[in-house]
């Protein structure tokens, strides 16, 4: 790959140094490809932060009796009240998806009362009560938010949050829930049409899929074992879907005529990408204890390949120039926030790469902006305006200790929701203004 600018050798050991080296190395990249005198070019970028106050947690579990249910337990504290956040939706793209989602029946009681919900702070959303059992028999009913929400294993899309679940159904030995569910991820993900679409998982016998993550799960509840299982398997098909990502992209240069070092680097950041998901894949089993891996990726016929300059430079900001900017500091700051050597390591290589993907795609945005005058300049203007105003919903907090999640890579959401507006304000920002005043 030909560099237009310095790019990092390790990842800086703080995640300020990292914003200010980040910053740097895209300002360069953005200035180099103005004084380039070449023609064609074209691709995308985006991401968007959310900042939401989360409700109480829910109430205890009901009985197993099957006659009746034990009273639900106490609901959570309220959510803080101030500028305090304990969610956030990560990454450069939001999507919706609609679907069901079906989980095996158990014997339950009779629901026993919820628990009365914790009284709102200031700014914040009272508790929810807990609920009690449901009748053998019949299909409990969840809210969207409840701690005991069928998760993605069960049938949800990787990567998503329900904002509606409505009554179960019983179908067979199984209760199947509709959903709305708000999808979201870091980096570039495979959109089709404005959706994105990932593999399934599946387990295996043995998997080639990081084999070789080995993080020191020994103290961990299974409760913390089981949220950590979740959120490395959802960042593990998002890095899987990348690869399909950057080899469209590669596609996509080749319409539009890009530079030869472009379409190189395109190529380089799939094969980055393989490695991410196999990391993912590695703490997700680990934590697991069982071998995941993707299922085959079910493309649904036909590959789209754009081919419209004003239309890849748009994409290009939503994805990559918001979005991978944004996963690559976020990576910089679960990095900082880690103690376990194996989560540290695979952290710190997936930082390094998203900040190299990040460069590539303000380069080619700069690229398109010389190449294709006004009517890309409109587009990406607009793109930049879309990504940055409109925050998605929150995701909810993860029902487990917050401080060894942190230890494994997964800091509660008012780290990254700081984090994240740090961002903005000293990364995608200033080189924003680069951007587009290079060729104002």
């Amino acid at each position: 790959m030909l560099l237009l600018s310095g790019t990092m050798a390790s990842p800086p050991s703080s995640p300020a140094q990292f914003r200010i080296a980040l910053a740097h190395q895209l300002t360069r990249a953005i200035l180099a490809t103005a004084t380039l005198n070449v023609a064609v070019g074209g691709a995308a970028c985006g991401g968007d932060v959310t900042l939401e106050r989360a409700s109480g947690g829910g109430g205890g579990p009901a009985s197993g009796d099957e006659s009746s249910g034990a009273r639900g337990g106490m609901g959570g504290n309220a959510g803080p009240g101030g500028d305090a956040v304990t969610s956030i939706q990560a990454g450069g793209v939001q999507w919706t998806e609609e679907g069901t989602v079906c989980v095996a029946l158990g014997n339950s009681g009779q629901g026993g009362q919820g628990g009365v919900g914790g009284a709102a702070g200031e700014g914040g959303t009272a508790g929810e009560g807990g609920i009690g059992g449901s009748p053998a028999g019949t299909c409990p009913t969840y809210g969207p938010y409840s701690s005991s929400v069928p998760g993605s294993g069960s049938g949800a899309p990787a990567g998503c949050w329900y904002t509606s679940l409505g009554e179960g159904v019983l179908r067979g030995n199984e209760c199947c829930y509709e959903f709305i569910a708000t999808c979201g991820g870091s980096g570039r993900p495979f959109l089709v049409g404005e959706r994105a679409r990932t593999a399934r998982a599946e387990r295996r016998a043995a998997s080639a899929w990081g084999a070789a993550a080995h993080p020191d799960v020994a103290a961990l509840t299974p409760s913390t074992r089981a949220a950590l299982a979740e959120a490395w398997l959802r960042d593990a098909l998002l890095e899987h879907a990348s690869v399909a990502s950057f080899a469209r992209f590669a596609l996509e240069l080749m319409a539009v005529g890009a530079p030869p070092d472009m379409l190189a680097a395109a190529h380089e950041a799939a094969g980055d990408e393989v490695r991410h998901a196999a990391l993912c894949f590695g703490l997700a089993s680990a934590y697991a204890g069982a071998a995941l891996a993707p299922a085959p990726f079910a493309f649904g016929g036909r590959v789209e390949v754009a081919s419209g300059l004003p239309e890849l430079a748009a994409r290009a900001v939503r994805e990559g120039c918001v979005g991978e900017t944004l996963a690559a500091v976020q990576a910089s700051e679960q990095r900082s926030r880690a103690t376990d050597a194996a989560v540290q390591s695979a952290l710190a290589t997936i930082a390094e790469d998203e900040a190299r993907h990040a460069e590539l795609a303000w380069r080619f945005v700069a690229w398109a902006l010389q190449t294709g005058g006004e009517p890309v300049r409109r587009a990406v203007s607009e793109a930049f305006e879309a990504a940055l105003a409109s925050p998605p919903p929150a995701a909810t907090a993860p029902d487990a200790e917050a401080d060894a999640l942190a230890a494994h890579g997964r800091p509660d959401g008012a780290a990254l929701a700081a984090s994240h507006r740090r961002a903005v304000a000293e990364v995608i920002a200033p080189a924003m203004r680069a951007l587009l005043g290079a060729w104002s």
